[in-house]
């Protein structure tokens, strides 16, 4: 049937016209023009209402009962609907018109196998527009079987123009009975499983970074009319990721009845009241169906929509109408006030308890008792690392927390340098150089081992006058932020070769001839001090440089953050986080480089070499003697030097393994990697749509903000952006290739005293502080000058490092306190929340405040993604081997150097991390779930266990429990002893 004066089919092709079609009507034929999916249907045009009202003779009757009607007399204005509404529903439609809508009728009808249910809604001409919505003031009539329903509906519509609700409306709006009109939609009803709201911004604040959809079981209307609870949910309108979740009570729902051919109210079982009505994907699907009628309409929408259990999924999505929202829209997008100032703000966590909670505690450090076997643990450590008894007072009521993000393992006495030397530098970069407004550095402590830190805020009195020399020497690291950069790639190489440079030379039987004869004056044995002091310093002075440029990078990215807070509330925290993180981190270079080897072996036919790659020797010489190995071998040399000095843990511990010096660990990766190769697994991060996907982010954020505010995000993002690729990139000249360095410069100066008795092992030396080793190195040459038989040393540390090896390995076997004392209100030191995910979740999951059901774990939602898998608990790099292809890694925390396991995993879970440690940066990266600072998930969770992992919402959850026989593959022991943390990151 063609469309006619008084009949338009949504479908029919014609450009709709409010004044035709009404609100309703037009949206309708808009959004099915624009592809949306709407049910079929046409509208009966308000040129057959006006020629009713004509043939009618009641329309000057409607404008003098109208004409002067006071709004306050709502009596009298029913009164007056009342007779308006009986003079249209009794008087007859000529039967010319009346045949028009029989005819549109027979012809929707003919498109389906067999008679459908129509729904009759009214569509006025001043419904459904920006500034007024006149929602629910008309009405709709459902589930109509038959034709002479549908006549009689359409009238009733008409009608509706004007309910005592609809005349108040307009009275009150200012809204003239001029030019008012209906028009009428008659279209296919859905047989709904689901239906509900979805509205394109957050109705109760006007937050238009938001989506908020209510859903309920059977027909909607029960929804719109607030006859049910329904469930409520709120996503992120860039993301779509799921912000806050209400389920609903869902007691009942509209359902036809074939008997009546109408529809019933029935009550909803028990099970699916308790359960959300939409599925993750159907919830992803209302919700982009929302975005493009907003973006088709260019204004926030009002959504009506349902799931037809009729048709198949994926194509059962209907949208029932599309109307502007009236009340925030036509409000300025600007809701908050810019900063004055880019990149100079400062984060506040909250972590401590509500002010009308009570607040639980941990233990004081000073209550603990020391494990069997532990005794006189405090004299391995410098006195001012340890909690001093006449300080009981002071460090009794900070709260401190255990660092196992970077110290996961019991700390032997020379390994506190890189403690000392980090944490100092951090907080004086905060403190004295820098002058952060609201944050001075970290104190830190050794207990038991373990190191635990505790943040220092600044008095609040302090804050304003330091804000200006912040803004004078911040700001002149913004503005110089590329050049002074340069310079420290300088600074820091320099120093590295410098070290690399150092010598540890056994002392002579004789000073050498030439010594004597020119006069030097000196044996040769202040080499040996003024290197080790060398060692010592050059490492100082890289970690200074270190922290030259890392808080800097936080700040900008912290300010950025805040403002999002600001202007998009409860944004995920990953979603700032990706629009500033870059594509091309140095990183993942040293990753990159083992793939770009593994792709060059296959290239060169070379991959049968790489069966046992645990000998490194023998697979190198056999690629030696292989057609094109030469080739393979110059670029292993080329990618050797820098990116090889990278280890397997995280740079502060001696133990650590470096591939440079352990080659079967990075050909180990090459074999995996030909492997995954060979199977059609894709390599190469997909970087092109990740940049792709962060622009996408930026510019759907960007496009929510008014003018004043997108100038500020602009200047946020810029120097974020800038400043921000450091916290990352660092990494790797410091905790990687400096401290690579460092600990075997230290490796060969033990050497020294193996050859001299005083130890039987290199490692050794760790037991040892660094003043012992000098004391130690003194003793070496004073026996050596004086031609002493033997030196001191060999007789007292040969049971000295033994008896300290015990307490260590008791220390081990202890499990460390997540925290001690009470937790404060607020953390503002920029590290603590961002690195080490110290939140008001963690703190109130290691009190026990959580009250979480068994078998769920909470954390910080740091990549987003749902997935279901196998668990493979990994306590130590050494234990890498044993993951699986398709596995769920959940590991106490993750290094850099784990990058080439990330491309065969589901998920990582780790127990401690923020939003930018390393698990989370990597995983964004890869696109992989990610749970952060889920508390003692490694310690409960059992490899086997089938998990969900939810990085949406930072929620882990065990699924099924270890069937028989199944465990840990390949003999791995299904334990976690602290031991086995020896080598972990």
């Amino acid at each position: 049937m063609q469309n006619t004066r008084y009949i338009e089919f949504f479908d029919g092709g014609t450009e709709p016209q409010l004044e035709r079609l009404g609100g309703k009507c037009a949206s309708l034929v808009s959004m099915t023009a624009a592809g949306m999916p709407v049910p079929p249907g046409f509208a009966v045009t308000t040129d057959l209402y006006e020629a009713f009202l004509e043939s009618a003779g009641i329309k000057d009757d409607i404008r003098r009962l109208l004409d002067g009607i006071d709004p306050e007399d709502v009596a009298h204005v029913e009164e007056v609907s009342a007779q308006i509404r009986e003079e249209i529903c009794s008087r007859p439609v000529p039967q010319d018109q009346r045949q028009q809508t029989i005819d549109a009728y027979e012809a929707l009808q003919a498109r389906f196998e067999q008679p459908a249910p129509l729904a009759v809604r009214s569509s006025a001409t001043a419904e459904d527009l920006p500034e007024a919505s006149f929602a629910g003031a008309a009405d709709t009539y459902l589930w109509l079987t038959d034709r002479q329903s549908v006549l009689d509906h359409v009238r009733k519509c008409w009608a509706s123009l004007y309910t005592a609700r609809a005349i108040l409306y307009r009275l009150r709006n200012g809204i003239p009975e001029d030019g008012l009109s209906m028009a009428v939609a008659v279209q296919k009803m859905v047989n709904a499983e689901t239906a509900g709201v979805a509205m394109t911004l957050d109705p109760s604040t006007g937050d238009r970074s938001k989506i908020t959809i209510d859903a309920s079981w059977g027909v909607g209307e029960m929804v719109v009319s607030g006859q049910v609870t329904p469930d409520n949910l709120q996503l992120d309108k860039v993301t779509l990721a799921v912000v806050t979740e209400h389920v609903g009570d869902k007691h009942a729902e509209l359902v036809p009845d074939a008997a009546s051919g109408s529809l019933q109210e029935v009550e909803v079982d028990a099970e699916r009241r308790s359960r959300r009505c939409l599925t993750d994907d159907q919830l992803r699907q209302v919700a982009e169906m929302a975005k493009r009628a907003e973006q088709h309409y260019g204004c926030p929408q009002d959504v009506e929509w349902a799931f037809d259990r009729d048709l198949p999924a994926g194509e059962n999505l209907l949208l029932l109408q599309s109307r502007p929202e009236t009340v925030h829209s036509n409000t300025p997008a600007e809701t908050v006030r810019a900063a004055e100032k880019p990149g100079l703000g400062v984060v506040a966590e909250r972590v401590g308890a509500a002010d009308d909670v009570a607040v639980k505690s941990f233990p004081s450090p000073f209550s603990v008792q020391t494990p069997e076997g532990a005794e006189g643990w405090e004299q391995l450590y410098p006195y001012y690392l340890v909690f001093q008894e006449a300080l009981k007072d002071q460090d009794g009521e900070e709260f401190w927390f255990q660092n196992s993000q970077q110290w996961p393992v019991v700390l032997k006495p020379f390994e506190t340098i890189g403690c000392e030397f980090s944490i100092r530098q951090l907080g004086e970069y905060n403190s004295r150089h820098l002058l952060i407004p609201t944050a001075n550095g970290i104190d830190y402590r050794i207990h038991q081992g373990y190191l635990y830190m505790s943040p220092i805020a600044v008095p609040e009195e302090e804050i304003a006058e330091r804000v200006a020399h912040f803004e004078e020497r911040a700001g002149h690291y913004y503005r110089n932020w590329e050049t002074l950069l340069e310079q420290w790639y300088v600074k820091v190489k320099g120093t590295i070769r410098e070290m690399e440079q150092l010598e540890f030379r056994p002392l002579p039987e004789l000073v050498p001839l030439e010594d004597v004869v020119s006069g030097r004056g000196k044996d040769g044995s202040e080499e040996l001090f003024r290197s080790y002091d060398k060692l010592i310093d050059l490492a100082y002075q890289n970690w200074q440089y270190h922290f030259e440029f890392l808080n800097l990078g936080y700040i900008a990215y912290l300010d950025f953050f805040g403002f999002c807070k600001e202007v998009f509330p409860n944004i995920p925290d990953q979603n700032v986080a990706t629009m500033v993180q870059g594509e091309d981190m140095e990183l993942f270079r040293p990753d990159d480089e083992l793939k770009k080897l593994a792709l060059l072996a296959l290239e060169l036919g070379l991959e049968e070499h790489f069966g046992s790659p645990e000998d490194a020797d023998g697979t190198i010489g056999r690629i030696a003697a292989a057609d094109g190995g030469e080739q393979w071998l110059a670029q292993l040399e080329e990618s050797k030097d820098p990116w090889f000095n990278f280890t397997v843990g995280n740079g502060f511990y001696g133990h650590d393994r470096y591939w440079i010096d352990h080659m079967d660990i990075p050909l180990t990766f090459i074999a995996d990697y030909i492997r995954r190769a060979k199977d059609g697994a894709q390599l190469i991060r997909p970087t092109d749509e990740l940049v792709a996907e962060r622009e996408r982010i930026i510019r759907e954020y960007r496009d929510l903000l008014g003018a004043e505010q997108q100038a500020a995000f602009d200047e946020k993002i810029a120097l974020a952006r800038t400043a921000y690729p450091y916290v990352e990139n660092h990494n790797f000249y410091i905790e990687h290739w400096t401290m690579g360095t460092f600990w075997r410069k230290v490796r060969e100066l033990s050497a020294l005293f193996v050859d001299a008795g005083f130890w039987k092992d290199p490692a050794d030396i760790l037991y040892l502080s660094r003043e012992e080793v000098r004391a130690a190195l003194f003793d070496l040459v004073n026996a050596w000058g004086i031609g002493a038989k033997r030196p001191i040393g060999p007789s007292y540390w040969g049971a000295e490092i033994p008896r300290r090896a015990g307490i260590v390995d008791a220390l081990k076997a202890h499990r460390a306190a997540p925290a001690f004392n009470t937790p404060p209100e607020f953390i503002t030191e920029p590290f603590t929340t961002m690195l080490y995910g110290i939140t008001t979740d963690q703190v109130a999951q290691w009190l026990g405040q959580d009250e979480l059901p068994e078998g769920v774990y909470t954390g910080m939602a740091a990549s987003p993604g749902v997935v279901e898998g196998i668990a493979r608990v990994v306590t130590s790099a050494d234990e890498l081997g044993s993951l699986r292809d398709g596995e769920i890694l959940v590991a106490p925390n993750t290094s850099p150097s784990w990058g080439p396991v990330f491309g065969k995993i589901k998920a990582t879970v780790t127990d401690i991390g923020g939003m930018m440690s390393h698990a989370a940066i990597v995983c964004r990266e890869y696109g992989l779930p990610a749970v952060t600072g889920a508390g003692s998930a490694s310690l409960e969770i059992r490899t086997g266990q089938r998990l969900r992992v939810d990085g949406t919402k930072g929620v882990v959850t065990v699924l099924e429990e270890i069937a028989d026989g199944d465990g840990p593959a390949d003999g791995a022991e299904d334990t976690h002893p602290e031991a086995v943390l020896e080598a972990a990151s």
